[in-house]
């Protein structure tokens, strides 16, 4: 019976990597069974590969999804570059879980160690015209 559930779940974190619904944190804690190992190995299956936020290949104006996992919880978030002014920008990781002042729940810059699990494949255009400067 148990095992027959663990596939289930499977599914649906291929499901949530695959972005089929529109989840944002993914508690990885079923009935007292750590599941982290599990998706991190759907993470991999699908192209998500560990990297910490400087070492992401993204240019300004795309983004790349992303998870970020702590404390057997999966955050969903999207690396890319936020730019301040024509010559001020950094790359983060934001995710797409909010505070209340609108902000990203989560932020990991370029210059922390942190580990997020990022699909590089798959690119998607931001609008710069949106952009503070």
């Amino acid at each position: 019976m148990i095992e027959q559930k663990l596939k289930e779940i499977e599914e649906i974190f291929v499901e949530i990597i695959s972005r089929k619904f529109d989840i944002l944190k993914v508690e990885l804690v079923y009935d007292g069974i750590d599941l982290t190992q599990t998706f991190i190995k759907k993470l991999r299956e699908l192209n998500f590969i560990p990297k910490k936020v400087r070492d992401v290949k993204v240019e300004p104006g795309l983004r790349v999804p992303a998870f970020y996992l702590k404390n057997h919880i999966a955050f969903f978030g999207w690396v890319f570059w936020e730019i301040f002014t024509e010559t001020k920008k950094r790359k983060l990781f934001g995710s797409a879980l909010k505070n209340q002042r609108g902000d990203w729940e989560i932020q990991i810059t370029e210059n922390e160690g942190d580990i997020i699990y990022v699909n590089e494949l798959n690119r998607i255009e931001i609008d710069l015209s949106t952009m503070a400067w």
